[in-house]
């Protein structure tokens, strides 16, 4: 089984889990806090990653890990895979931990989901792809409909940019030294 799958399959587990079992009581104790990971909890850094509390969130968010994750796993394997999409959620969250609001809860795999962008525009850029004029609508099409989701009420967009940053640095770092 994939690794996008196997993310995938956590992921509505959890939402699950929040909404037909004893989640709800428990949520608060994965979603990242930036209070809270500044006080030792480092945990929340991933497992806040992994929780969706709307439909819509998980829905979004579970079809652009399927479309976007399952083609970066064949591209880096699942071994760089795990490391950029894992290191994209943690990237995230610390972005969000230290330069965003400290009283603000976030959960998603968005920071994830940036990575995998980052990496896979960085693949576009490194391989002159964005000359076809078809695939440079396409990743237009993307960036802006991306842009205009960052600036929806209650979206993370340190967790956006941080995870982001650290997709393009670990696709740069997965090419240019491994």
């Amino acid at each position: 089984m994939s690794i996008t799958m196997i993310v995938l399959i956590i992921c509505i587990a959890n939402f699950l889990w929040i909404h037909f079992g004893s989640g709800s009581d428990q949520i608060y104790k994965y979603t990242l806090i930036p209070m809270q990971v500044k006080r030792g909890q480092w945990y929340r850094l991933i497992t806040s990653g992994f929780l969706h509390v709307q439909p819509w969130h998980l829905i979004m968010n579970m079809y652009s890990l399927y479309s976007l994750g399952s083609y970066m796993e064949s591209m880096f394997g699942s071994l760089w895979y795990s490391i950029i999409l894992f290191g994209s959620i943690i990237g995230g969250s610390l972005v969000t931990t230290f330069f965003g609001d400290d009283g603000t809860s976030t959960i998603g795999i968005s920071g994830g989901l940036y990575g995998l962008m980052g990496a896979y525009l960085f693949l576009l850029v490194r391989s002159g792809s964005l000359s076809n004029p078809y695939v440079l609508t396409s990743v237009l099409r993307m960036c802006i409909a991306n842009l205009i989701i960052n600036f929806m009420p209650n979206i993370s967009r340190t967790g956006h940019l941080g995870g982001l940053i650290t997709g393009i640095l670990l696709a740069v770092l997965r090419i240019y030294m491994f």
